[in-house]
């Protein structure tokens, strides 16, 4: 359950240059940073990760990044794939263009609204269609288990310090065939990456959490491609063997964890009784987001409704 601050105080800390995360962590007491401190983060700084790829130097090297990763996917071949994490898209954009084959169908959630908003319209000016976003916890991913055949973050679990193994067994319990990642390492990165990690509460021992969930690590390795000299990435593969998947619908309840029906302006889950708005084709399916609305099913098109009584 994330706290509310009011979004006026949030930009002006920001504009002032403080750090957000670091603020709401004082504000709650926290050592770690909280799901408030994640999203009001980059809510605020939504927009800002678009106008750095117009950069040419960051564009070279989104570029080539585009290329690394996409060759890694190329090998794997998946009909579905999900960025969890998908921030603005920045990363995305390239290893779409540069895949020999894209996915049949690719999906992109984010915990801020708004960086979807950008990611959106980043991707369209860029000419790639037909990515389907939702709002949605690492934590708590509103999707089949399973339903995705590779499982995409890049700098998306970074910030989770102190939730690892929620995070990781979520990204897991999605994945049907692939976990890709490309996080920030403590235990490969240089002594500058460490203490970005330790001071800004960053994840840490990936590897280790992940045996501890039984995955099978295939690829662990220096990314080798970091914008932030002091903040060096792993490239983490994880195979999987995931059969559990057996719904039609990938997008599921955050509440109940069932199945979800596209109604005209929202998804329904008859099971739960909850409702989730869609933003400017943005579906938001954090559990926060969620509206009671039971007998909703029987407005819905097509529906029989239920005789009145006297």
């Amino acid at each position: 359950m994330t706290k509310k601050y009011d979004a006026e105080v949030i930009r002006q800390l920001y504009r002032s240059g403080a750090n957000i995360s670091e603020w709401v962590r004082k504000h709650e007491g926290s050592s770690d940073n909280s799901l408030s401190a994640i999203l009001y983060s980059y809510d605020a700084q939504a927009g800002s990760y678009v106008d750095a790829f117009m950069q040419p130097e960051v564009a070279s090297l989104k570029s080539k990044l585009g290329e690394k990763l996409a060759s890694i996917l190329d090998d794997m071949a998946p009909q579905t794939l999900l960025d969890a994490g998908v921030g603005e898209a920045t990363s995305l954009a390239p290893v779409i263009r540069a895949m020999k084959r894209r996915p049949e169908s690719t999906w992109g959630c984010d915990l801020s609204l708004s960086r979807l908003l950008f990611a959106s319209r980043h991707l369209s000016e860029y000419g790639i269609k037909g990515v389907q976003f939702f709002t949605g916890c690492l934590d708590n991913i509103p999707m089949a288990t399973g339903s995705m055949d590779v499982v995409l973050t890049v700098h998306a679990v970074e910030p989770n310090g102190g939730r690892e193994k929620q995070v990781l067994s979520e990204l897991l319990r999605v994945a049907g065939r692939y976990l890709v990642m490309i996080e920030p390492s403590y235990e490969l990165g240089n002594d500058a990456t460490k203490s970005r990690i330790e001071k800004h509460r960053y994840i840490k021992g990936l590897p280790d959490v992940l045996k501890d969930l039984g995955a099978t690590i295939v690829r662990y390795e220096r990314w080798g491609l970091d914008i932030n000299p002091s903040n060096e990435a792993a490239l983490t593969v994880v195979q999987r063997d995931n059969k559990k998947h057996t719904a039609s619908s990938k997008l599921i309840s955050p509440i109940s964890g069932r199945p979800l029906r596209r109604l005209k302006d929202c998804w329904y889950c008859p099971d739960d009784g909850y409702a989730f708005p869609i933003v400017q084709e943005i579906s938001c399916l954090i559990a926060e987001n969620a509206i009671l609305a039971s007998k909703l099913g029987d407005f819905a098109e097509g529906a029989q409704a239920t005789p009145g009584k006297d």
